[in-house]
């Protein structure tokens, strides 16, 4: 296993070196909140549905930015021994999200994903692939949309207390674009998060993220935001 953790910790230091650089060609930062309540449901213990709503405020915490509400799906693959830790889903978002020339706009965003989690004694480590398709409309009151297309691969490592209710956790993301129909790696999205059991089944969670472009001008901001989400498992 240790050949494994070389790799879990050699990707993530490149994320770090990656996001390092980009951060100092980020001259503007901007500070935001995003407020996330999500609910899950597991049956037959290989199936899983879940709700997710989450709100976001930039401009210093004072303008809403944009609203998400998700649904989705999951299969976990667990009851074939050599795929045990691996889950397949499918999900649909739609996001309101406010522009710079003061107008809303709808997307409509369906992804499919693959996830791969290890357990070791209090640590769990996961991978997760996934494929976003998005459609949104470029001119309001028209029915003109553009597809997009997102390839977004995600690195984490969670440390849960030993006889504790408290859980930490990190991870990288990597978002490659379509440009001129080719995927082009655009941005790196590092979260920190630490999360506390409130009962059974009810999870409190306080995090940071900070989402980075890798391909930058010099007048553009980046927005660091930090949240606060609720989340109850039935």
């Amino acid at each position: 296993m240790a050949l494994t953790y070389r790799k879990y910790g050699f990707l993530l230091v490149l994320l770090l070196i990656l996001a390092t650089k980009a951060s100092f060609a980020q001259r503007s930062t901007d500070f935001g909140g995003m407020l996330t309540a999500e609910y899950q449901c597991s049956f037959a213990d290989y199936y899983e549905v879940w709700v997710k709503e989450d709100l976001r405020f930039d401009h210093d915490f004072s303008q809403y930015t944009r609203s998400k509400t998700a649904i989705g799906f999951d299969y976990k693959l667990k009851r074939y021994r050599l795929l045990d830790g691996l889950k397949m889903g499918v999900a649909f978002d739609y996001i309101n999200k406010y522009t710079e020339k003061q107008i809303y706009r709808n997307r409509y965003r369906f992804s499919a994903h693959f996830t791969y989690k290890y357990d070791y004694r209090n640590w769990e480590f996961s991978f997760r692939t996934r494929y976003q398709l998005m459609m949104h409309d470029e001119t309001r009151g028209y029915y003109n949309y553009k597809m997009q297309h997102v390839w977004r691969n995600r690195l984490s490592v969670e440390y849960h207390q030993k006889n504790s209710r408290w859980s930490y956790g990190v991870s990288g993301e990597l978002v490659a674009e379509n440009k001129d129909k080719d995927l082009f790696l655009e941005s790196i999205l590092l979260v920190g998060n630490v999360d506390y059991r409130l009962t059974r089944r009810q999870y409190l969670s306080v995090f940071v993220r900070d989402y980075r472009d890798i391909y930058i001008t010099d007048d553009q901001i980046r927005t660091v935001f930090f949240g606060l989400g609720w989340k109850f498992k039935h």
